[in-house]
């Protein structure tokens, strides 16, 4: 999702060279979440995650702010497949050189995150030849939330948050007559354990929430 998908399409590494282990990118990812950059073109979503209990209106002060209802989460995750084939001659002396290069890629969603990278040798074609196959795997969460609006009045926007096992994280805050929100993210970030919430901000200064979502998935 920006969250939630709670960072526009990510591109895939250049391919010519290996990449490093997947899992190091976690810093990077938590930086991306409170980055917004994704419209409302998301694919088509394969799951919803809805509000659990009907939503009642929170006190802040001596006034009362009526919260966003209905919040619910469409996802759908898309794994991206790269294949690289490398063929390499070697002589007597140990001299080595790259003789073809060839790559290949295909998308297909997926009901987890999927996240690797693979390199294989074989001997050949030929004498004095081998062969190694790079496989890169990587899987993009796209989400958008949505909600029916705040009855209050004087409301001048909405924020919502990600709270995740490493705390909360601000996605972003919409206008007061927006109804939905999209991003998109590494899959990598549903290991967090994601849950939405969605904060009614008025201009007298009191604040209605949501109840949580329920965690995140593909």
């Amino acid at each position: 999702m920006t969250a939630f998908p709670l960072s526009g399409p990510r591109a895939l590494r250049a391919a010519a060279a290996p990449r490093g282990r997947w899992s190091t990118r976690a810093l990077v990812v938590v930086a991306a979440l409170a980055v917004p950059v994704l419209g409302a073109g998301a694919p088509a979503a394969n799951a919803t995650f809805s509000d659990s209990a009907a939503l009642p209106s929170v006190s802040v002060g001596t006034g009362t702010v009526a919260p966003a209802t209905q919040v619910r989460i469409d996802t759908s995750c898309i794994t991206t497949t790269i294949v690289i084939q490398r063929t390499f001659q070697t002589t007597a002396a140990g001299a080595v050189w790259q003789t073809s290069y060839s790559q290949t890629s295909s998308t297909a969603t997926s009901k987890s995150d999927v996240e690797s990278d693979v390199t294989t040798r074989t001997d050949g074609p030929g004498v004095n030849r081998y062969t190694t196959t790079q496989t890169i795997k990587d899987t993009e969460l796209y989400a958008t939330a949505h909600w029916d609006l705040s009855t209050s009045a004087r409301v001048t926007g909405y924020r919502m948050t990600a709270h995740t096992i490493y705390g909360p994280v601000v996605i972003g805050e919409p206008g007061p007559v927006t109804t939905s929100m999209s991003r998109q993210y590494d899959a990598s970030v549903l290991s967090w354990n994601p849950r939405l919430s969605i904060d009614t901000l008025t201009d007298y200064g009191w604040i209605g929430t949501s109840q949580l979502t329920k965690p995140v998935t593909c």
